[in-house]
């Protein structure tokens, strides 16, 4: 966030001063107006365009797709002690998540939902098993059977 906002504090200065420099040529009659701004824009277009390709690739090197880790077999879901715990059936496949040791991050990714939702349901899930933190709410699912 820091460089951002540095990086568009340095384009301000820059315009300032580009345009405090075509105001001297302006005032001793060298320069058109027209081919000052023409030159602000084109200037400005090709910094925009430097900007936009360099954060599309960092956001490319980023984005590399990361294989979750496999699932163990002992995960399978016990859907009458789900039901019996409350659970529907996008917070049991939360649940699952939970217990492969994926981030709400990851979660979201892999059930295509926003990770304010996925906030939600872990939010739900604590409640209806009655647990503080992640882990101990997929312990209390271990031994409640809606996960083995």
């Amino acid at each position: 966030m820091r460089s951002v906002v540095l990086g568009f504090g340095g384009l301000i200065l820059l315009l300032l001063l580009f345009f405090r420099l075509s105001a001297l040529q302006l005032w001793r009659g060298e320069a058109r107006l027209e081919v000052v701004v023409a030159g602000a824009a084109v200037l400005f277009f090709c910094i925009g365009v430097f900007v936009n390709r360099r954060s599309l690739r960092s956001q490319a090197a980023t984005d590399t797709p990361v294989a979750a880790p496999a699932a163990p077999a002992s995960l399978s879901p016990d859907a009458g002690a789900a039901q019996s715990a409350g659970l529907t059936a996008r917070e049991l496949e939360v649940l699952q998540k939970m217990a492969e040791g994926l981030s709400n991050a990851e979660i979201g990714a892999a059930l295509f939902l926003s990770e304010s939702t996925i906030k939600t349901h872990v939010s739900n899930i604590l409640f209806k098993l009655d647990a503080k933190r992640r882990t101990a709410a997929v312990q209390a699912a271990r031994a409640r059977g809606i996960l083995f």
